[in-house]
């Protein structure tokens, strides 16, 4: 436990000393869109939801803050020490896959939930802050960033570059996150696209956080809980299994 300990506490130093970088600059993008849609929507409403525009998008634009910065944490920690060549001493640090994969991963969870946090209280401005589901809120939370921080392991193993790190964040997430119904409601789209929409698993995750804030969602959330938390269960057991086979880092 010790020595996992302090795996995890030198995943939330490594973050906290670049603060400015790794927690206000996502805070002030994220409060950019606020204050650009609130002005540029104002007095819109959702037409399936009947609410105010600014209302309905900030679930998604918290959550999309939350995965970018899960995600980003996991995968520049292992870059970098890859880089720098001190991936040895993680490998030779008496730590199982076990405790590699989840003091990464709790790493990553950490910094999105508290990039998620500041930016729900910066939201208060905008919507008053009320929360339908705050324990459903904190689960889709903790289980989105578990996700994007497993997934940035994954990206941080397979990568030998920093390059390849960003083909995973700018053709795989962030496509998909925009296409996700953050900025629109898929009951709004033609058939075809709203079927598409419902292949893309971060479509699930925005609904779900967007249940527990305003009590209305697109499909059922149980159905967004169960392939949230699946997926999360696969990404965890593949990262624990390719840091047991030691994939690209004992070579």
């Amino acid at each position: 436990m010790i020595p996992l300990y302090f795996l995890i506490q030198h995943e939330v130093l490594r973050f906290s000393k670049v603060a400015v970088q790794t927690v206000f600059a996502p805070l002030i993008s994220t409060t950019l869109y606020f204050i650009i849609f609130d002005y540029s929507f104002q007095g819109r409403e959702v037409p399936a939801y009947d609410i105010p525009y600014i209302t309905f998008i900030i679930p998604g634009l918290l959550l999309m803050s939350l995965l970018q910065n899960a995600f980003a944490n996991s995968s520049s920690s292992l870059i970098i020490a890859k880089y720098q060549g001190n991936i040895v001493d993680f490998i030779l640090a008496p730590l199982s896959h076990w405790d590699l994969t989840i003091g990464f991963m709790v790493g990553g969870i950490i910094r999105g939930l508290l990039v998620g946090s500041v930016i729900y209280l910066v939201s208060i401005f905008f919507y008053g802050g009320a929360v339908a589901y705050p324990f459903l809120a904190l689960t889709t939370a903790l289980l989105v960033s578990g996700v994007f921080s497993t997934l940035g392991i994954l990206a941080g193993l397979w990568a030998e570059k920093f390059d390849h790190v960003s083909i995973f964040s700018n053709f795989v997430i962030t496509p998909l996150t925009f296409l996700s119904g953050i900025f629109y409601s898929v009951q709004s789209l033609p058939p075809l696209y709203a079927q598409l929409s419902r292949v893309n698993p971060i479509y699930y995750m925005i609904d779900l956080m967007r249940y527990s804030f305003l009590g209305m969602s697109d499909v059922s959330p149980l159905l967004s809980l169960c392939i949230t938390g699946g997926t999360l269960m696969v990404l965890f057991f593949l990262t624990a299994l390719l840091f047991k086979r030691g994939y690209k880092i004992k070579n």
